[in-house]
């Protein structure tokens, strides 16, 4: 067993520090971003796209689309979540509640193991503060979608795996953790993985295949339930995103090394990469002498490595918090209750402090922005289409125009819409975002124009401009294209952007596109 000479502090104090310290800054970046956004709004419109799935779930279907099947949530559970107040404007506040909670627990659990951990008071009281700041747990509960779940859930595998290494019980806690990360997240497969294999190595391998079973059953059974409705094993968005912006597939096994280059841009890549370096070296010296101490490290260089070579960094940094958290969770095991290692722990010490400058300054510089981005386009798109429009639409950033829109949404990207996920991916052709929305008898399409170039519709015609005033962070584009997908829909929609444009809400400004060649 890991040394388990410690002595476990009551905990309150710096349980409340870290809770007050955390949601400070939690209030802070909200703060921030609604005096950049003058209201209230989420930073990503990924948010909407799982309030339109729970809709729907609510309905009775599944999708974005009433009586279409279609996977464009990449979390299996979270959509489900947020069924309560479906069909409401109260509904957001499950989304907020949700991920207030799982801050807070998260939080919790996080001071927990470091108290059980660390023996010396001050470590325990910096390492128990700074946790919650490197995980940039504020930021990922400002985020409000799956991923401060998913964070919650490796807090709750690391806590059953302290008590595992230190008492050699296998308790509830590894196999709800394992269990509910993978269905909140696919990449859950990389804890349950590194947790079966600590469990293998220690003796405990009926346990540890048990353990990983679980996950991949349920993995296997949401792609079953997926496949029941007619729809491919993998979510759409899933898909998309191993694509990328180009299309090209990162995914594929001959492109990891490639992949893992451009990850190592990422100053947070870099950190994993560190990280798992040092763990290697750490599990080659301790091989022959620590058994547990060489399981442990094991399971923490598998997670991190699954992370580098098949997982993402940036993107408001949500993907790589659950890795983030897991190694540093599991180095702290090893770090911190074996006296021989002693000398790391200022190195770890380090690692925290640089991932919580990293996450706070890029919140404070772009992530409070984002907000604004929002609003300015996604709300007043849907606005527009809801309040003035009133029919079916075609988009390439699906979400809030498809949460509580009786109408059809054509998602062009493809997150709603394997047809154009296929096309745009496999077999794109001048004009096939025209051809879709001929297809569909849809007349207005609101996109990003570069990320079509040449697929726009042939007889498309271009009748206004939305512009967002500031810093765009992730979206498409400063502007937004709203076309006519024929002559004959232009005039109709240019007098409806005429009468729209002096109410658009937020940094933003719109105006009608002179008449062209109709």
């Amino acid at each position: 067993m890991i040394d388990a000479r410690h002595r476990t502090l009551s905990g309150a104090p710096q349980i409340a520090a870290s809770l007050l310290l955390v949601s400070g800054l939690y209030l802070i970046y909200q703060l921030m971003a609604y005096a950049r956004a003058g209201a209230f709004e989420f930073p990503l419109d990924d948010v909407y796209i799982h309030l339109a799935m729970s809709e729907q779930i609510a309905a009775g279907g599944y999708g974005v689309n009433a009586g279409e099947y279609t996977s464009a949530a990449s979390s299996p559970l979270y959509p489900f979540l947020l069924v309560p107040f479906a069909g409401t404007v109260g509904q957001i506040w499950v989304v907020v509640l949700w991920n207030i909670f799982a801050m807070v627990a998260a939080t919790i659990l996080w001071v927990r193991i470091v108290l059980d951990a660390v023996t010396d008071k001050k470590w325990a009281w910096g390492l128990a503060l700074l946790g919650p700041l490197a995980f940039n747990l504020a930021g990922l509960t400002m985020v409000a979608m799956e991923h401060m779940l998913h964070v919650l859930t490796v807090m709750v595998v690391l806590r059953g795996m302290q008590i595992y290494l230190r008492d050699g019980r296998v308790t509830w806690l590894l196999f709800v953790g394992t269990a509910l990360g993978v269905m909140f997240r696919f990449e859950g497969l990389a804890v349950s993985g590194g947790v079966a294999l600590i469990l293998a190595m220690t003796g405990r391998w009926k346990a540890g295949g048990a353990l990983f079973a679980l996950s991949a059953l349920l993995a296997g059974a949401y792609m079953a339930f997926l496949v029941s409705l007619g729809l491919e094993p993998l979510p759409n968005s899933v898909m998309a995103k191993i694509a990328g912006p180009t299309g090209s597939p990162d995914f594929a096994l001959e492109n990891m090394l490639i992949k893992l280059m451009v990850q190592l841009r990422s100053y947070t890549a870099i950190a994993m990469a560190v990280v798992v370096i040092i763990a290697a070296t750490m599990m080659l010296r301790v091989w022959r002498s620590a058994p547990q101490t060489r399981a442990v490290l094991a399971g923490l260089v598998f997670a991190g490595v699954a992370q580098l070579l098949l997982g993402q960094f940036g993107y408001f940094h949500r993907y790589e918090l659950y890795a983030m958290s897991f190694v540093f969770g599991l180095l702290l095991l090893v770090v911190f209750t074996r006296d021989d290692f002693a000398t790391l722990r200022t190195l770890f010490l380090v690692g925290l402090l640089f991932l919580t400058g990293n996450y706070s300054n890029w919140m404070f510089r772009y992530g409070t922005w984002c907000t604004a981005g929002i609003l300015a386009q996604h709300r007043n798109a849907s606005t527009f289409v809801k309040d003035y429009w009133n029919k079916p639409i075609a988009v390439n950033d699906l979400g809030f125009v498809a949460w509580g829109n009786p109408n059809y949404v054509l998602d062009l990207w493809g997150l709603a819409s394997y047809k154009a996920l296929t096309t745009r991916m496999d077999t794109p052709y001048e004009g096939w975002a025209g051809d879709l929305t001929d297809e569909a008898g849809i007349d207005l399409a609101i996109v990003y124009d570069r990320w079509f170039k040449d697929g726009l519709g042939k007889n498309w015609v271009k009748v206004g401009t939305l512009r967002y005033k500031y810093n765009i962070a992730f979206l498409g584009g400063r502007s937004v294209s709203y076309y006519a997908t024929s002559p004959e829909a232009a005039p109709e929609l240019r007098r409806l952007i005429a009468e729209f444009a002096p109410n658009v809400v937020g940094p933003a400004e719109m105006w009608v596109e002179p008449k062209g060649q109709e």
